[in-house]
């Protein structure tokens, strides 16, 4: 399988351990492609497109570890493989604002089939920001984390769902949402918005590799460096039920910490 995703910092904290827990838990081989403008919108992605803007940084993995080649170019990373998988998103600010999604997000659908056709597209549904998050990109949400998680819900639903060229919506914003509600707390971002480099991005991983790849959370036997067995169980419950019930949260049974 080969899987490029087209997105920004929230698509390395999604993409970060995918080959790991995919290949741990007995899938074939994988080749990921991430091209990476931090706080990148879909309008700058339609931009770039339009000028053949050599302004990504072009992250690949096909062996376990991360490899950056600097100057990239849209059309230049849908070429460079016979992609399987497209991963699409917006940049979290604008995530549950939905006039922010048109006309680019039609105008990348029609990018990216032209340039490989052959891709299946799938849409990376980001995460709400930490409750006590304090930036000006939080106050459209009025600062409220649960308004942000159903403003990013709706915006899906009324943005990309009606697109038929997405086979699936990949719902990390809801497994956050989900873990949120264990003993782990409000603590799984590393700043207030990425994911921690352990659990959290080990959620979306998680997710990401059962959406696109069919790998069962419970049979993947990767655990990234510093994740307890407890927080495994959280990741796998959270990873798990938001594949099942992508657009409510469910709340986890592990409410306290073993």
């Amino acid at each position: 399988m080969k899987i490029l995703a087209v997105g920004n910092s929230f698509s390395d904290d999604t993409m970060e351990y995918v080959y790991r827990i995919a290949r741990s838990a007995g899938a074939g081989e994988l080749s990921l492609g991430n091209l990476y403008i931090g706080g990148c919108s879909l309008e700058t992605h339609a931009a770039n497109a339009r000028a053949n803007a050599a302004a990504y940084e072009y992250r690949t993995d096909d062996a376990g570890e991360w490899h950056t080649q600097p100057q990239f170019r849209l059309g230049d990373a849908l070429s460079a493989q016979e992609w399987d998988v497209v991963s699409l998103q917006q940049a979290s600010p604008l995530s549950g604002q939905p006039q922010s999604y048109e006309p680019f997000l039609s105008e990348l659908i029609v990018y990216v089939r032209e340039r490989a056709p052959q891709a299946k597209l799938v849409w990376n549904m980001t995460w709400a920001y930490q409750a006590d998050f304090v930036s000006e990109t939080f106050a459209p949400y009025g600062y409220n984390q649960q308004r942000m998680y159903e403003n990013i819900l709706a915006a899906v639903k009324e943005k990309v769902l009606p697109h038929p060229e997405f086979s699936a919506a990949v719902p990390c914003g809801t497994a956050v949402q989900n873990a949120r509600t264990s003993f782990l707390g409000d603590a799984l971002t590393r700043d207030g918005f990425h994911l921690s480099y352990g659990v959290g991005r080990y959620i979306a991983g998680l997710t990401f590799a059962k959406t696109v790849l069919g790998v069962s959370p419970e049979r993947v036997s990767f655990v990234p460096a510093g994740v307890s067995e407890a927080e495994r169980a959280v990741a796998v419950e959270s990873a798990k039920n938001a594949c099942v019930q992508p657009y409510a949260v469910t709340p986890s049974v592990y409410g306290e910490r073993p």
